[in-house]
């Protein structure tokens, strides 16, 4: 009832590759007797890399991605429209500022658009008497001169007022209306999240102030310190996964640095899902910035990987053996381990595709392959 492989068919087999069809021993068990003992099996799924080392790691934001919102003139704070931690859009209002400077700076921008207005009339009137031969070529080119730099003088009154914060349609309806006012309003420069705010109603703020942080969640990073001693297998391009989510992450930068207090170096991984497409029902829910979340590195392979439970693995003689479902019963087939996690391993050999391994029932099977050597 029981087939014996000796150590030398064995060999002969190992030699020939985990690809190729080896001799096999096999517990030879009917559906029944499998089902008795209690024998689970499932089929390996298919990875693409191998484990290197669990990790703890921090969200970030790229840098081009965080913006400073600061006070565009000294005044005080009249108004706060924004929380911290929600959503904003481009342009929204942030906050309110009360600000006699900008009465100042309205004041001379009316100015000069009154100087432009008396300047092009002169210019229009010269022209037509130019044309009528009653005034010189130069004094015409006088006018001219000096309606081209009250121009340049409004522009630049112009592009004051927006430096402080003002609108194009608020400069337009100011040149209109002639109507002062001494509240200026910060809006948004971009559409993201209010990652922090200082601004704080009644407050009295300089020139250039901060007032919010505000980020695009477009795009996150992980930050990983990782030991120095296991540097030698990261690899640029390698998959990261954010435990207990579906996320994955890809390398793309290895610090040249180490920590001297920590001995670890900085790795620098892109999230590749978009934060619209993190789902809010994950154990770790959507990522944030400053967040701090467990990692499993991967190393990328070419290599066929097949992904198990660590309990379909058992060991005899210094060797990695699982058991596999053949026609007569299961057979002790010896593979070759790539990684091993805390509750899987990656083989990279010794299996193949639609395979069914024993997942349960392992200790048992074991008991009656070491039988089946006992009997050479």
């Amino acid at each position: 009832m029981r087939k014996v492989v000796t150590s030398l068919a064995l060999a002969t087999g190992l030699l020939l590759g985990f690809g190729a069809q080896a001799l096999e021993e096999v517990v030879r068990l009917t559906e029944e007797q499998a089902q008795h003992i209690g024998i689970r099996t499932l089929k390996p799924q298919l990875t693409s890399g191998v484990p290197l080392e669990r990790a703890p790691a921090r969200v970030s934001l790229p840098p081009q991605n965080e913006y400073i919102v600061s006070a565009p003139q000294a005044g005080v704070i009249s108004k706060v429209e924004v929380a911290l931690g929600v959503k904003i859009a481009a342009g929204q209002v942030l906050a309110q500022i009360q600000s006699p400077n900008l009465l100042a700076l309205q004041r001379e921008l009316l100015d000069a658009a009154s100087q432009f207005n008396l300047a092009r009339a002169k210019l229009d009137r010269d022209k037509t008497l130019l044309e009528e031969g009653i005034v010189s070529k130069m004094r015409w080119q006088e006018t001219k001169s000096a309606f081209e730099r009250y121009a340049t003088a409004l522009r630049e009154a112009e592009q004051v007022l927006a430096a402080a914060g003002v609108s194009e349609p608020d400069i337009r309806a100011l040149k209109q209306s002639r109507n002062l006012t001494a509240t200026l309003t910060v809006r948004s420069p971009i559409t993201g999240v209010i990652l922090e705010r200082m601004a704080v109603a009644g407050q009295r703020v300089d020139l250039l102030a901060p007032l919010f942080r505000v980020g695009k969640l477009d795009e996150l990073w992980l930050e990983i310190n990782m030991p120095t001693e296991r540097m030698g297998e990261i690899r640029m391009g390698d998959k990261v996964f954010v435990e207990n989510t579906s996320l994955k992450a890809r390398i793309t930068h290895i610090s040249q640095n180490v920590d001297p207090s920590s001995q670890t170096t900085l790795v620098r991984a892109v999230i590749e899902a978009k934060t619209d497409e993190l789902r809010p029902g994950a154990l770790v829910g959507p990522l944030r910035p400053g967040q701090n979340v467990n990692v499993q590195l991967m190393h990328a392979s070419t290599d066929k990987l097949f992904r198990l439970p660590i309990s379909a693995l058992t060991s005899q003689e210094g060797k990695d053996y699982v058991f596999v479902r053949v026609p007569q019963g299961f057979a002790a087939r010896p593979v070759a381990v790539a990684g091993r996690a805390e509750h899987e391993a990656v083989i990279h050999g010794g299996l193949n595709d639609g395979d069914e391994v024993v997942v349960q029932g392992v200790a048992a099977l074991k008991a009656s392959w070491i039988g089946i050597g006992g009997n050479e």
